[in-house]
């Protein structure tokens, strides 16, 4: 494994430095250890990752110490730039719907372990090597109640007083501009001065959504923006099923059908039960081999 190096950065922020050590690790490390906020947001990070543990939302943690923390690494990079590299059709039903539904998902835990990313944007994801996302880079995160150390992008602010505290609201604001990003493909007022970007949220002026082709992605997206969500799991009570679960469950109707009928056979004639057997092994197989056939395309939930 390499040595952190000048050679082997692969990203820099505004507190941390990113080192690729291998295939398989990045080192993150204070951009200046003699500056206090930079050296603060990494203890912050360590401890958010301490908190959060492992879950399939949230970026792989393999160390935190004193000094650094290591992350699994992840090729595809973060979710901004994989957008715009492989630029995916805009379409509802496809990844984008389910890059939206895990971007909600991790939301979802952190705010239930007491954490606000306080920064959450597309670029804060990464998308793993089998194409789902992980929410990342906490060093400027509110834990606990604590006061974060950096605030959202215009685009993605909750018109507020600046010494505000960062809350579950401006963080659901924030989720609203970024399933924005992922469904329309840029940030919401893209090119726009970041002054006009926060008079136009402030007088309830929000981009128009009439690109994204779904009406409840379009109704999640000003909800977030109106503050009309208490949490990030209300979110899921305006979704439909995602795609690949109502296809999945289709064929379960199949399958209970065919437990109930060698139930009422029951166990003494099991032998007359053949039939029943093979119409549940079909049910079954036909299932496994859509499951198979759709994580073979990525889009599987997980």
């Amino acid at each position: 494994m390499e040595a952190p190096s000048q050679q082997n950065i692969i990203g820099a922020g505004q507190f941390s430095v990113v080192h690729k050590l291998s295939d398989k690790l990045v080192r993150k490390l204070p951009s200046d250890p003699s500056y206090v906020y930079s050296v603060q947001a990494s203890e912050i990070e360590a401890k958010v990752y301490q908190r959060l543990g492992r879950h399939k939302r949230i970026a792989r943690c393999i160390c935190c110490a004193d000094d650094h923390i290591d992350l699994r690494y992840e090729p595809n990079g973060n979710l901004e730039s994989y957008l715009a590299d492989h630029d995916p059709p805009v379409s509802a039903a496809g990844l984008r719907d389910r890059f939206a539904r895990q971007a909600i998902e991790a939301v979802i835990y952190i705010h239930r372990m007491n954490v606000i990313h306080s920064d959450l944007s597309a670029r804060q994801f990464l998308v793993s090597r089998s194409g789902n996302l992980r929410l990342s880079d906490f060093g400027g995160s509110s834990l606990d109640g604590a006061e974060a150390i950096v605030m959202e992008n215009a685009t993605h602010f909750l018109p507020r007083d600046e010494d505000s505290p960062n809350t579950v609201q401006s963080d659901l604001f924030a989720l609203g501009s970024t399933i924005y990003e992922i469904l329309v493909g840029r940030k919401p007022y893209d090119g726009v001065d970041d002054e006009e970007v926060q008079r136009l949220y402030s007088a309830q002026v929000f981009p128009p959504l009439e690109s994204i082709g779904s009406d409840f992605w379009r109704n999640v997206i000003l909800k977030c923006w109106r503050t009309e969500y208490n949490s990030a799991s209300d979110i899921i009570a305006d979704l439909p099923p995602c795609p690949f679960a109502t296809r999945v469950f289709k064929k379960l109707p199949l399958c209970s059908s065919a437990f109930k009928m060698i139930r009422k056979a029951g166990m003494k004639r099991i032998g007359k039960c053949r039939q029943s057997i093979g119409e549940l092994f079909k049910a079954v197989c036909s299932s496994l081999e859509l499951v198979q056939r759709t994580i073979k395309r990525g889009s599987h939930p997980t």
